[in-house]
């Protein structure tokens, strides 16, 4: 057992001087009377010498006791420190490089990713989400927000509207990116989800995800495209050539994604599949939310006991009280 206010416990040193000052008072009673009548002749006269009330006496001293011990906050056992797991928030990754104009997906990759985020944003009304397009480097587009309409603002058009982004398709500065536009907050339930067609040039898979774990983060991926092959638009019209004249073709590249996924306990999905990612998104949002609930209660602290001492004290005082009156 602990006390929160220690020091009042000096105070029980009242209760050796009060039960003194009792049996003073009581002797001194005795005294007086028999200065004036000697103790053989106090029946003879009907004098009843003060009583001793004992049994009042260690009542109030019993009492006063446990009051100075609920005053000192007493503290023993454990209970549950609940704590509030705060918000919940998701960082979106949107691959802008340049094969995300391929129209395997209609009316193109990136505008088909573009309206599941659009509709991520609608549906998800009570998540703070942060916008990150990448491609050989990476930009934050929206800082964690509930305006959507400035968030869905931000969503980029086609593949060229992002024309400070260098081209190509590198991992690792991304995820580092989407971390940390995270608040440090080890409560808050957080979820990134990557939209991409794969085929990144850095091949830093392992790092990415370690990152991502370093910072609890679990990633969705998700793979836009298809697996045949098909060739990339070019912003003036015609089709992106290799310096021999050959037509550049590009497919959806799964592995990398459905590797980074599973090594930060995320899950690989097709946009084109039949997977409700609202729904996957809910899922995960509330399974670490709940996981950070059993954390944050998980936790525990000693609870104050006072009132096993304050109740008791109470009884006794009016016990005492009573007892007084009765001269016991």
């Amino acid at each position: 057992m602990t006390f929160g206010y220690p020091f009042l416990l000096l105070l029980l040193l009242i209760i050796p001087l009060y039960w003194w000052l009792r049996v003073k008072w009581h002797n001194t009673e005795i005294k007086l009377l028999r200065v004036f009548v000697r103790p053989v002749l106090w029946e003879r006269v009907r004098i009843t010498p003060p009583p001793s009330r004992l049994l009042s006496r260690i009542l109030w001293t019993t009492a006063l006791a446990l009051s100075i011990t609920a005053l000192s906050s007493p503290t023993w056992g454990r209970s549950s420190a609940i704590t509030s797991t705060g918000s919940k928030n998701l960082v979106i990754a949107l691959d802008v490089s340049q094969s995300m104009a391929s129209i395997d997906e209609m009316p193109s990759r990136i505008a088909r990713a573009a309206s599941e985020i659009r509709r991520l944003a609608e549906e998800l009304d009570d998540v703070r989400i942060a916008l990150v397009i990448f491609s050989g480097s990476s930009r934050l587009a929206s800082p964690l927000t509930l305006d959507r309409e400035f968030l869905i603002s931000r969503l980029p058009e086609n593949t060229w509207s992002s024309s400070d982004i260098i081209p190509g398709t590198r991992l690792s500065d991304m995820v580092k990116l989407m971390v940390s536009t995270l608040p440090d907050m080890d409560l808050e339930a957080s979820l990134g989800i990557i939209f991409s067609d794969g085929g990144f040039h850095d091949y830093a898979t392992e790092s990415a995800a370690w990152e991502a774990r370093r910072h609890g983060m679990n990633l969705v991926t998700v793979g836009v495209g298809g697996p045949i092959e098909v060739t990339i638009p070019q912003e003036g019209g015609g089709l992106l050539l290799t310096a021999g004249g050959d037509t550049v073709r590009t497919s959806l590249e799964e592995g990398s994604l459905r590797e980074l996924a599973e090594d930060t306990g995320g899950i690989y999905v097709r946009l084109s599949g039949t997977d409700d990612l609202v729904s996957i998104t809910n899922a995960f949002l509330d399974h670490i939310s709940s996981e950070n609930s059993e954390l944050a209660t998980g936790g525990s602290t000693t609870t104050r006991r006072y009132q096993y001492f304050l109740l008791p004290a109470l009884l006794l005082f009016a016990a005492a009280i009573i007892l007084e009156r009765r001269a016991l």
